[in-house]
């Protein structure tokens, strides 16, 4: 491990970053040096002006994933190098797509397809909860507490811990895992042993071949079932502020943008044609 990078570890780890920020922020240094063969602490600011350009013109990246790249250099060259650059950054156009949302049939058609126990019950608290896929896999056995009906997220996104609200369903689907698999650590352990929390890729691998088997034709991603938990949530008439709690986003403006998504929902629209007569 070069000086250079073990500095940059110790700075995150001084500030309280996640170890998914540290990761995101050595992915992004480690990818420029790359990118000219030489060290961070020796690119001009017209090279990274052109790393930059790179990104989007060459790879053709997302505005989102440039500005991550983007937060990681920057980190280093201000709390590691002590350094300031100035560079023009011209951001590509971020696509207002609507993701894939999935109806209560398909994605209980989903889940009972998944053929793994494990993994089905995995599925089952993801959508039953609206967890994120980081958070379901390191879930621990003493996060749940039975008595508030609660489970514990540590470091969830932006290295925050909360409780969640576990539905009778939700705890009925754990009694019944943990009399199967009688987990000790991990919730969700490998079947390297005990000791080691599920593979997220094993997960989403599960979730593939499950929607493939319920023959659903929708192009869908494990995170849909994070998607579904909210929208459907929001068709029962959850209030957005305890939604937004669940999901844990740190913005209710996020949690709003499922709103957007369900111009169905409390729809009070007239039918300004219903009188018409002839109309073809």
């Amino acid at each position: 491990m070069t000086a250079l990078r073990q500095a940059l570890i110790d700075e995150c780890k001084l500030r309280g970053y996640s170890q998914r920020t540290r990761d995101s922020y050595l992915y992004a240094v480690t990818q420029l040096a790359k990118y000219y063969h030489q060290s961070p602490d020796t690119i001009s600011d017209e090279q990274l002006e052109q790393y930059f350009r790179s990104l989007s013109l060459e790879r053709e990246l997302s505005s989102a994933t440039i500005h991550l790249q983007l937060n990681g250099i920057h980190f280093l060259y201000k709390y590691v190098l002590k350094r300031t650059f100035s560079i023009d950054i011209v951001w590509p156009k971020r696509p207002r797509s609507i993701p894939t949302l999935l109806s209560k049939v398909e994605v209980k058609q989903i889940v009972a397809h998944c053929r793994h126990e494990k993994y089905r019950t995995m599925l089952k608290v993801y959508y039953g909860c609206g967890l994120r896929l980081n958070e379901l896999v390191h879930a621990k056995v003493e996060d749940i507490d039975r008595a508030r009906k609660t489970l514990r997220i540590h470091n969830g996104k932006g290295n925050k811990d909360r409780d969640v609200v576990l539905t009778e369903s939700v705890l009925h689907v754990l009694r019944a895992y943990w009399l199967h698999f009688r987990a000790t650590d991990w919730l969700f352990y490998s079947s390297r042993g005990m000791e080691f929390q599920v593979g997220a890729t094993s997960v989403q691998k599960a979730f593939r071949e499950a929607v493939k088997l319920a023959g659903l034709s929708k192009k869908c991603s494990i995170h849909s079932l994070r998607h579904a938990y909210a929208t459907h949530q929001l068709e029962s008439g959850m209030p957005l502020n305890q939604l937004q709690q669940q999901l844990g986003h740190a913005d209710i403006r996020t949690t709003q943008t499922y709103l957007h998504w369900l111009p169905e929902l409390n729809n009070s629209a007239q039918d300004l044609m219903a009188d018409w007569e002839g109309v073809s």
